[in-house]
C-alpha cells in the first residue's frame, strides 16, 4: 500500500483519542464538559426556515461564494457589529470556522512557511498548520517575537480555551506588531458574543490598517447555536479575497442552501437569541466558578485550571471521568498546556451542570 503524505503523518495524535478510548469503557457516559457546545436550542428561524422540501431551489447548487443575500446580509452585520467597511466581495460562506480558517491558512501560507499562534489555542488550527507544511511557533502575548520566514500570526478572540478578550491596547499592540514586520493576521472571533462582566469584542481588522491584513472568521455555531448546520463565514479584502474564494471552491464547492436561509433567517433577528442566552451562560460560568480552582473568564464557554504538573492534570481527567464528568486535557491546547484541564460550562442544561460542579467540587477540593 502507498504511503500517506508527509504532511497528514506529521498530524499529532489527538489526546481526544485517548479520552475517547478511556469513555468507551465506562459502564455509563459521563456529563461532557470536554467538547466546547451549547445546550441551547436554536432560533425558531433556525428550525424552520429553507426546510421546504417542495423548493426545488434546495436541491440545486447555490452561487459558490454564498447566496447573496446572505452575503449582504453578513456585510451589514459586519459594519454594524464589528466596524469593518465590509461589502458583499469581503466575505464567504464556508462550512463553518474550521473551513474558513482551513482557507485562510492555505491561502496565506506555502510549505515551509512559519506562523505565531498564540497560545493556549484551539487545537485543529494548529493540524491545519502542520497538513499544510508549514511551521507553527506558539507564543504567549507577552513573550511575542519575530521568528525566521514567519509570514502570519494568528489568535482567538475571545480565546479558545482560556476564555481571554483582548482589550484595544493589546490589540493596538499586535496589529503594530504584524505591520512591523509585515504580516498577515488570521483573528478568530467565533466567540464574538459570548462576553462577561462588561468586557467588550473588538475586531482587530478595525483598527487603522489592518483591513488590508486581516482574515477574519465567524460562526453561527456558538451564537445561534447551530454547530450543526456547518455555516461560517470570513471576511477579508477583496484582492486577499479572489484567492480565498479560489481555496475555497476548490475544497466545498458551496454550502446548502437550506442552511445558507436558516442562517440568513436568524441574522435577521439580530442579537436577540444571543441577550436571551447570555444571562444564562453567565450564570452557568458563575456557578462552576465556585466549584473550580481558576479565574473566571472574561468571554467565551471554558474554564482553563492549572495543575501542579502534566500528570496531576492527567489524573484529574481520569479521576473526573470515574466520577461521571468528562473535561479535556490541557495537552491538546498547545505544548505548554499539559498541567491544565479546558471545562465547558455551556454545553449541559443547568440541572446537569450543577450535579457536574458538585463533583468537580469534590475532585478539586481532594487534590
Amino acid at each position: 500500500m502507498p504511503e500517506v503524505s508527509t504532511h497528514v503523518r506529521s498530524l499529532k495524535q489527538s489526546v481526544y483519542a485517548s479520552l475517547a478510548e478511556k469513555m468507551k469503557a465506562l459502564p455509563e457516559p459521563p456529563i461532557g464538559l470536554h467538547l466546547g457546545d451549547t445546550y441551547a436550542v436554536p432560533p425558531a428561524a433556525a428550525r424552520w426556515e429553507g426546510l421546504d422540501l417542495s423548493a426545488p431551489g434546495n436541491y440545486r447548487y447555490s452561487h459558490p461564494s454564498g447566496l447573496p443575500v446572505l452575503l449582504e446580509e453578513l456585510s451589514v452585520k459586519l459594519a454594524r457589529e464589528n466596524g469593518l467597511a465590509a461589502t458583499p466581495d469581503w466575505v464567504q460562506v464556508t462550512c463553518g470556522a474550521t473551513h474558513a480558517l482551513h482557507s485562510a491558512v492555505h491561502t496565506l501560507l506555502q510549505p515551509g512557511d512559519g506562523i505565531i499562534i498564540l497560545s493556549p489555542y484551539w487545537p485543529l488550527f494548529g493540524g491545519m498548520v502542520r497538513c499544510l507544511g508549514a511551521v507553527d511557533h506558539e507564543m504567549r502575548l507577552a513573550d511575542l517575537e519575530m521568528r525566521p520566514r514567519v509570514r502570519a500570526l494568528y489568535f482567538a478572540n475571545p480565546n479558545n480555551p482560556d476564555g481571554k478578550v483582548y482589550s484595544r491596547e493589546e490589540l493596538q499592540r499586535l496589529a503594530a506588531f504584524a505591520q512591523e514586520h509585515d504580516l498577515w493576521v488570521i483573528s478568530d472571533e467565533c466567540y464574538e458574543h459570548y462576553l462577561y462582566d462588561g468586557h467588550q469584542h473588538i475586531s482587530i481588522a478595525s483598527l487603522p490598517g489592518m483591513a488590508e491584513r486581516t482574515v477574519s472568521v465567524f460562526s453561527f455555531s456558538k451564537s445561534y447555536a447551530m454547530a450543526g448546520h456547518r455555516v461560517g463565514y470570513l471576511c477579508a479584502h477583496p484582492e486577499v479575497m479572489l484567492w480565498l474564494r479560489r481555496l475555497a471552491n476548490h475544497s466545498v464547492y458551496n454550502i446548502s442552501p437550506s442552511l445558507q436561509k436558516a442562517a440568513l433567517a436568524v441574522l435577521r433577528q439580530g442579537r436577540q437569541f444571543v441577550s436571551e442566552w447570555l444571562p444564562a451562560y453567565a450564570a452557568a460560568r458563575d456557578r462552576m466558578a465556585e466549584a473550580v480552582k481558576a479565574k473566571k473568564p472574561e468571554g467565551g464557554a471554558y474554564f482553563f485550571p492549572a495543575f501542579r504538573d502534566a500528570q496531576q492534570a492527567w489524573d484529574f481527567v481520569e479521576q473526573g471521568l470515574q466520577a461521571g464528568v468528562a473535561v479535556a486535557p490541557g495537552a491538546a491546547f498547545g505544548d505548554d498546556f499539559a498541567h491544565h484541564v479546558r471545562i465547558c460550562f455551556t454545553s449541559v442544561d443547568g440541572k446537569t451542570l450543577e450535579r457536574a460542579c458538585q463533583i468537580l467540587q469534590r475532585l478539586f477540593q481532594s487534590l
